[in-house]
């Protein structure tokens, strides 16, 4: 029954008859039951949405594009002022809503840093040290996947910078130094990415001690340890297995390597680099792609096929006169800004026989902190590619290439990884 009781409202039912009540409304009067007026009821401004949609949604949008890039191909021998005006309005959108998901999936670099303060003064004061820990640029956000996967490393690394990098104040006062260190993580914006610096003030890298360790460990000769420069050697810290520790410690003897480091952050489509002076200190940059999903890259042609190189390891392209090029150690080499650039031709690397040209078109590209020349027959322009992981074990298993992508014509380009090509 729809019958409301006297006893649970202290109110008469009477009181409820239709015709006054609708009558009292209309007209103004009083009304017993609302003697108040109603309360604002507030607008929701925030949902959740659960990660699984939001990867969905990724996904939808960066088919659309896909989409949108073969009508816009299959459209071009039309030649229509509305529909080109359509397609325009077509590609506004589209990019519009993919900015807004991308945006959705954003995180503030809060939300895995702000518990690295108490971590860092636990880790000092189990070692004895004395520092200042500074952070900076919090509030720069990424995609929530690349977010999950370099707490990891950064954690590796921080706990390094205390460990290893930053003196007892004992050490640092017989240095000269102030007996309290500091170690800095800084983040930033630049474009598409995000710039991750991990630096401190402590003793710094020793690359004889790095050389040596190498050769004890047998991961290079003595041979190639001498001839080895300061910069290459700082490499070395990326080898697996590799380490200088005479003890393993609770504080950086345990967990991922380098190595693991180093990998992580060039499967995200980003990049490490490696600075340090002996006494100095030592920095770590990461370059981070705001999100995983889209990657911003230059498309090249060798031979008959087609390729994208993710500018996240493009410096600049240059062209070489064929007179220009040099033989060191067998290798190709070009002088660059008054350095030596080696140079990797991608028509060896595949097996396709040599073009005799008067000018070499070469991508200046970095990888590990090393800066190579890759030889490509054509530059194609810039494009934004939607990257497609290999679902294939052998595929994923082959070194040298990062996914691939589909074109506005259909075709499938796949997308080079300057990290594993050689």
């Amino acid at each position: 029954s729809s019958e409301i009781s006297s006893e649970n409202y202290s109110l008469e039912k009477k009181r409820f008859e239709p015709e006054k009540m609708e009558g009292e409304a209309v007209t103004g009067g009083k009304m017993p039951f609302f003697s108040k007026p109603n309360p604002k009821i507030k607008n929701i401004q925030s949902v959740r949405v659960s990660t699984e949609q939001l990867d969905k949604l990724m996904n939808l949008a960066g088919e659309l594009v896909i989409t949108r890039s073969r009508i816009n191909q299959l459209t071009l021998d039309f030649k229509s002022k509305e529909l080109e005006e359509t397609l325009s309005e077509l590609r506004k959108l589209t990019g519009e809503m993919q900015e807004e998901v991308i945006e959705a999936r954003m995180v503030p670099l809060d939300h895995i840093l702000n518990i690295f303060p108490r971590m860092v003064r636990d880790l000092a004061k189990s070692e004895n040290k004395k520092l200042y820990f500074i952070i900076r640029g919090k509030e720069i956000k990424l995609d929530r996947t690349v977010l999950d996967e370099i707490g990891d490393p950064l954690v590796h690394l921080l706990r390094n910078a205390v460990d290893h990098g930053i003196e007892s104040p004992e050490q640092r006062l017989e240095l000269g130094k102030k007996e309290i260190g500091t170690i800095m993580l800084t983040a930033s914006r630049q474009e598409n990415y995000v710039i991750i610096k991990i630096e401190d003030d402590g003793q710094g890298i020793d690359t004889v001690q790095l050389r040596k360790a190498a050769e004890e460990q047998g991961i290079i000769s003595r041979e190639e340890a001498e001839q080895l420069p300061d910069r290459e050697a700082m490499q070395l810290i990326f080898t697996h297995g590799f380490s200088t520790a005479s003890r393993v410690t609770d504080v950086s003897g345990r967990g991922v390597g380098m190595d693991v480091v180093k990998n992580r952050i060039e499967n995200l489509g980003g990049s490490i680099k490696i600075e340090s002076k002996p006494g100095k200190g030592t920095r770590f940059e990461l370059k981070l792609p705001l999100t995983i999903a889209l990657y911003q890259a230059m498309l090249v042609e060798i031979g008959d096929e087609r390729y994208a190189i993710p500018f996240t390891n493009i410096i600049k392209n240059i062209e070489v006169r064929k007179e220009a090029v040099r033989h060191i150690n067998g290798e190709e080499v070009t002088m660059e800004s008054g350095k030596v650039l080696p140079l990797l031709r991608l028509r060896n690397l595949f097996g396709l026989p040599l073009e005799d040209r008067e000018k070499l078109v070469v991508v200046v590209a970095e990888k590990a902190g090393q800066i190579m020349g890759i030889v490509v027959d054509r530059l194609l322009g810039k494009q934004e590619v939607i990257i497609k992981t290999f679902k294939s074990k052998l595929l994923e298993e082959t070194k040298g290439f990062a996914g691939a992508t589909i074109m506005g014509d259909g075709n499938v380009v796949l997308i080079l990884d300057i990290n594993t090509l050689v």
